[in-house]
């Protein structure tokens, strides 16, 4: 019987969840969620998180969720937000909750605080600004984690993801998210020790300090290997 930690991770078909399944399957037994085929797992469900019998499936015997899957644009209309991305996230976690996944990992969005001028320092302080329905999302999805962290002893970890496309794997900007630092992220979200509910930043390391690093490598050990230089182009 294998001892390695095993993952559902939501939304595997999408850009970060093929970065993310890539950068663990070889450490962790991954399964996949995704309403579209995940060609890099052989372990998958396919569904929609509408259907909670099949998330009640996918969770049931995991050490730890990574949920990506999202409705993934700020032009969404308002009913899909809300059945994907809220009501879905909800299905998520309380699917997590009655198999007792002791650990879950919520994608948010460095875009909570894109409203604040650039000279400004992006903290975990700092109060989001969310500009589109799917910002709001990510923002209920945080304070949906909180809930459940402090109500149902689940750990979770909300990472506040930068900018990342697959054909992208190198950050060139402060608030780009490489993929090796990607695949670390949530590697260190899952299996950081004594963690209750954190908020920590998914992006790269930049001689711009646009975004507060240092509380992630407290909070769960994210020390980004990647790195935008200033002489870059962005």
């Amino acid at each position: 019987m294998s001892d390695r930690k095993k993952l559902l991770v939501t939304g595997s078909a999408g850009e970060v969840g093929t970065v993310v399944v890539r950068g663990l399957k070889d450490r962790y037994e991954v399964r996949g969620f995704d309403c579209n085929p995940t060609p890099d797992l052989v372990d998958t469900v396919q569904a929609d998180l509408s259907d909670n019998d099949a998330l009640a499936r996918a969770s049931e015997g995991m050490d730890a969720v990574i949920h990506l899957a999202a409705v993934p644009t700020g032009a969404a209309p308002w009913e899909d937000i809300l059945e994907q991305n809220i009501v879905g996230t909800y299905n998520l976690m309380e699917a997590a909750r009655q198999n007792s996944v002791p650990r879950v990992v919520l994608a948010s969005r460095a875009g909570l605080l894109a409203p604040y001028p650039e000279n400004i320092r992006r903290t975990i302080d700092l109060t989001p600004r969310p500009k589109s329905y799917y910002s709001v999302s990510k923002l209920f999805a945080e304070q949906l984690g909180y809930m459940y962290a402090a109500q149902f002893d689940m750990a979770v970890v909300c990472v506040r993801i930068g900018n990342l496309h697959l054909d992208r794997p190198e950050p060139s900007h402060p608030h780009h998210l490489g993929h090796d630092d990607c695949a670390q992220v949530f590697e260190k979200s899952v299996t950081c020790p004594d963690v209750a509910y954190e908020v920590v930043f998914g992006v790269s390391g930049s001689h711009i300090p646009m975004y507060d690093l240092e509380h992630g490598r407290k909070a769960i050990g994210y020390f980004p290997e990647q790195g935008f230089d200033a002489d870059q182009e962005s």
